[in-house]
């Protein structure tokens, strides 16, 4: 593998915002199942194996049980309608996806796994704290902090009150479910929500711990947050884009930037690129938010406070057409290996890649246009959940601006594109992942 000198590689690193846009999401794997349901048991030996690929509580995962006595209330049942169950076992992750059944591949996990895979490192628009729980009285409070000024929140806030350890076939499950209607919007807003459950005497106390999540229109859940305990350290991504990145023409390409949180004590790691496959001429390096460029095969150490987030861009250099698989690698001592895979194809598309790339998307002119100082692009989405970018360049082709999407749901959305601090002429924008693209023209 050639590489390119970091000088070389300068001029081509996306413009970074300083504060994070977004934050990593939890995800939350919800388990409808009975205690007379013979087939639930093999998903409970699947999830089991799912569990143990991830880091400590990497995601939440509860288990809903219906025409089981004492364990199936109303509420409880009100979920199983809300997705509308009706074979079990079903296994629905982060709202969005879900797997019915028991087979081979839901037993050794790998159904699972790649279910999960899809929102480990999922960018949310919201941050979420629990901020007090007592097991004793069912109280439970949560702060919520909007982190992205371009999202309008509107969904519902559901709590569960779980128990573990019931008997030796019985745990992470549903006691008690609430709900209520909230919404927030406007960057570093806060918003403050509590419950109180009812406690059952019989319950054991010690055992009892608390989730609670939002679910918007569509399913999606953006963020959660549970009492569970967290590893000292550990770390996380926010990665507002797909992971499958494309160029229609080879040369240097630079992603839309992501998030590493150190969501743990303070702690020294060290940032490389690996390269699962990727043609021989080709360069896989990445950037950071002060413009340094990195050689992505060497290990570079980099110094992480409690709560810190640091941007990243990856920034790759293509000869010709072909495609590379790469992990970004964040490790260290302390909090172990974690990797964020990624993939990027150079030249033409199939079919089946054309339907998928084009993500139900358009976009509109740029208004006004001519501009001074901003210009607006209306967004169109056919469907919710849709991650991409709003690139922007100049009359030489040179990337100057890449603003991470997260489209939650269907309609138009409006982005502001703020060009102040360039020079007037004339620039090129596209929406990533499509073959829309128009031309804009600053002046004085």
């Amino acid at each position: 593998m050639k590489y390119l000198s970091i000088l070389l590689m300068l001029f081509s690193c996306a413009i970074l915002s300083a504060d994070p846009l977004y934050y990593p999401t939890t995800p939350v794997v919800e388990n409808f199942g009975s205690i007379w349901c013979g087939a639930c048991e093999l998903a409970l030996q699947g999830l089991d194996v799912m569990e143990a690929e991830l880091a400590e509580h990497e995601a939440i995962i509860c288990r809903l049980l219906t025409e089981s006595g004492e364990y199936s209330t109303p509420e409880i049942l009100t979920r199983f309608n809300y997705y509308e169950v009706l074979g079990l076992p079903a296994v629905i992750f982060n709202g969005k996806v879900r797997v019915d059944g028991a087979t081979d591949e839901t037993v050794n996990g790998s159904e699972y796994l790649e279910a999960i895979n899809q929102f480990r490192y999922l960018a949310s628009p919201l941050k979420m704290s629990v901020n007090s729980f007592d097991s004793s009285t069912g109280d439970f409070a949560v702060i919520i902090q909007m982190v992205n000024d371009s999202y309008t929140l509107a969904g519902d806030l559901l709590f569960y009150l779980v128990e573990d350890d019931i008997d030796d076939e019985l745990t992470h499950i549903v006691r008690s479910v609430e709900s209520q209607a909230i919404s927030l919007s406007g960057a570093g807003n806060i918003l403050n929500a509590d419950i109180s459950f009812a406690i059952d005497p019989s319950w054991n106390a010690d055992n009892l711990w608390a989730v609670a999540f939002i679910q918007i229109p569509g399913n999606a859940i953006l963020q959660a947050a549970s009492t569970l305990s967290q590893p000292e350290y550990y770390v996380r991504a926010a990665v507002p884009f797909d992971h499958d990145l494309h160029s229609d023409d080879p040369g240097i390409f630079a992603s839309p930037q992501f998030w590493i949180y150190n969501l743990g004590a303070a702690d020294e790691v060290n940032i490389s690129i690996e390269t699962i496959s990727a043609p021989e001429s080709w360069s896989l390096n990445y950037c950071d938010a002060d413009g340094n460029c990195y050689p992505g095969a060497m290990p570079i150490p980099f110094s992480f406070a409690s709560g810190e987030a640091k941007s990243f861009d990856l920034n790759l250099y293509a000869a010709g057409d072909g495609m590379a698989k790469l992990n970004f690698v964040v490790e260290s001592p302390n909090s172990g290996t974690y990797k964020i895979p990624f993939s990027y194809t150079v030249g033409p598309v199939g079919n089946d890649d054309l339907v998928s790339s084009t993500l139900g998307l358009s976009i509109g002119s740029g208004f006004p246009n001519p501009f001074k100082h901003s210009v607006s692009f209306e967004i169109q989405s056919n469907k919710a959940d849709v991650n991409t970018a709003l690139e922007i360049f100049n009359i030489r082709g040179q990337k100057v601006s890449a603003i991470p999407l997260l489209i939650h749901k269907e309609g138009i959305s409006t982005i502001n594109w703020d060009a102040s601090g360039l020079p007037d002429g004339l620039y090129f924008y596209r929406l990533k992942g499509t073959r829309q693209s128009g031309k804009i023209i600053k002046i004085r």
